[in-house]
């Protein structure tokens, strides 16, 4: 039995039970089908949420393999002399792909990723400078705390003092507390800056982003000292977006970056940036996959060649599509995946670029029809003009289970809003210090001091419908409104009544379902 509610109304019954009992209401009430599929009939737009209230999620790496292929892969990249190479790390991705028989204490957990640092430098791709960017878990009212905490399954783990002659504790359950993951970065940053300076070679650095206790600060280490960079303070409060702002930052010194990350959003948005021509002529490499002993899925992807083959009005759409088919911070359409997600933008390009006007403003109006367009796309529809629309043919023509319906237009309206949210933050990677307006109000509500989605708007259901869900004819007379909850509701009694019997007072034959359209059926 489903409970979660909307706006505190609390529907005690499930969307495909509420799909078959609405089809008794309508042949019995006055209740335009249309109209009542305007609205969810469920606790939760079963499209875009599961019966727990949980973002549904897709597998984010099939796009990844979309764009790969529009490109050969290449496992070694070539040796550079030329000693201008920048690596670019996401921190807290390095400290998860750690094998932990590597090291005992903290102390040696720092002495690891030195050497990995020392590893890149003296390799033979002419890298000069590395640089290390971690999430900040200081940012108050979160959109991405949902996602965290779907990713740790609940789970509570223990808060642990880090101290460098510390054992490490069982590292995988320590990593799934946030408070953890904060103080490693601290401490780890903090290690580098005094190590840093004792092995550096001349002409080498190592950039810490993000991962001090003062998330804004980024300090550059050398043979020479340490020196902070405060052009490059950031409120970003994600690794992807902080990876991209010093990607182009070093782009302008550097004739080749490399990104070191194995994140479908960071490659959508490096090759949004290399479309708009932010790296200039620098080559930019993602670093994806690993490399054991056995085996090499290590493998360098070519953000240039993937931007030039999709079309610069692909790669300005790319973050929209990528947020509306669903992310970390917003749901997936049931069934719908990335795969189709791409393909359908490819194949409607034409008609989708103002997709890349997401995320410029707060207000979605005016995008809201070609994201629509786009949605209606993804379920094959070529004659509907609106998701309600959709919906009634799909309720006119077919038997499919409700998540297989799209969501009615005003609970997407809701998730393009969230969409709108992530893409303004996506977009203004290359922004230090950005100024963004408030999600609360814009997809997101407050709730007991977290973010939480807003579903929908409008009621779930009618009153018909949702009265219906609760309550039940159990007198065999229907003449007194005080034994008969229909009466008492001003509701004609349907079959679902104790008086479903032919001869009941208060059923109105008149009503006759109909289940005409003029819409031409998909």
């Amino acid at each position: 039995m489903t409970t979660v509610a909307n706006k505190r109304d609390k529907l005690m019954v499930d969307s495909e039970v509420l799909f078959r009992r609405l089809l008794a209401v309508s042949k019995k009430r006055d209740v335009s089908l249309e109209q009542v599929l305007t609205h969810e009939l469920a606790p939760v737009p079963p499209s875009l949420f599961n019966n727990d209230g949980t973002m549904r999620k897709t597998n984010k790496a099939d796009l990844a393999k979309k764009l790969e292929a529009n490109c050969e892969e290449v496992q070694v990249l070539e040796p550079s002399d030329q000693h201008d190479t920048a690596y670019v790390i996401d921190g807290m991705a390095l400290l998860q792909a750690l094998d932990e028989a590597q090291f005992d204490t903290f102390d040696d957990l720092g002495r690891t990723i030195m050497q990995k640092i020392q590893s890149l430098l003296a390799s033979n791709q002419g890298v000069t400078s590395v640089t290390l960017v971690f999430d900040r878990y200081d940012v108050p009212l979160s959109i991405r705390q949902l996602e965290r905490e779907r990713r740790t399954g609940g789970e509570s783990t223990p808060r642990y003092v880090i101290d460098g002659q510390r054992t490490v504790p069982n590292y995988r359950k320590f990593l799934k507390n946030t408070t953890n993951k904060s103080a490693l970065a601290d401490f780890l940053c903090s290690y580098l800056t005094v190590a840093a300076q004792l092995q550096l070679e001349e002409n080498q650095c190592v950039t810490l982003a993000g991962g001090f206790n003062d998330g804004l600060l980024v300090k550059v280490v050398d043979h020479r000292g340490i020196r902070e960079l405060p052009e490059l303070f950031s409120t970003h409060g994600e690794a992807d977006t902080r990876l991209l702002l010093h990607a182009i930052h070093l782009a302008r010194a550097h004739s080749r970056v490399i990104v070191r990350c194995d994140d479908t959003d960071v490659l959508v948005l490096l090759i949004y940036y290399c479309g708009k021509g932010m790296f200039g002529d620098t080559k930019v490499y993602m670093n994806a996959g690993h490399c054991t002993k056995t085996t090499n899925r290590q493998r360098f992807i070519p953000v240039s060649r993937i931007t030039d083959d999709i079309g610069q009005d692909t790669s300005s759409c790319l973050p929209a599509s990528h947020a509306i088919s669903g992310c970390d911070t917003t749901s997936s359409l049931f069934k719908v995946g990335k795969r189709t997600a791409y393909s359908k933008l490819k194949q409607n390009i034409a008609h989708l670029a103002p997709l890349s006007r997401l995320g410029q403003t707060r207000d979605t109006t005016n995008v809201v029809s070609t994201a629509t367009k786009y949605a209606l796309s993804l379920y094959g529809s070529k004659s509907s003009h609106t998701l309600d629309q959709l919906r009634y043919v799909y309720a006119c023509t077919s038997d499919k289970q409700a998540s297989l319906f799209p969501p009615t237009d005003d609970a997407f309206e809701q998730h393009l809003k969230r969409a709108n949210y992530q893409v303004a933050i996506w977009t203004h990677s290359h922004v230090a210090k950005p100024v963004l307006w408030n999600p609360d109000g814009n997809g997101w509500q407050v709730r007991d001091n977290k973010l939480e989605p807003v579903m929908f708007q409008k009621d779930a259901a009618p009153r018909e419908v949702r009265d219906l869900t609760h309550l039940y004819c159990t007198d065999d007379d229907c003449r007194q409104s005080r034994t008969c909850h229909c009466i008492s509701a001003g509701l004609t009694c349907t079959e679902f009544c104790s008086c479903s019997a032919d001869d009941c007072p208060n059923v109105d034959d008149s009503v006759v379902f109909d289940d005409s359209t003029d819409e031409e059926h998909d």
